[in-house]
């Protein structure tokens, strides 16, 4: 059986899987031709901690990028 995420904790800000975003594969091997900006996977500095391959992002960062796509 799947998982289900509970919307009152997603809402309320107590599961923040959906802030999650996947690292560079090839930035992590210093191999990614693609600037920040033009990269679909998360380009984290060396201070941020990756965990299985993804990091945590700020909600401020994704609210300015969301507003920008549909605004």
């Amino acid at each position: 059986m799947a998982t289900m995420v509970n919307m009152n904790n997603l809402l309320n800000g107590k599961d923040s899987r959906w802030l999650q975003l996947e690292v560079c594969r090839e930035f992590q091997r210093n191999k990614c031709s693609r600037p920040d900006t033009e990269c679909k996977f998360a380009h984290p500095p060396a201070t941020v901690e990756v965990q299985n391959g993804r990091v945590t992002a700020c909600y401020d960062s994704i609210k300015v990028s969301v507003r920008l796509l549909f605004f």
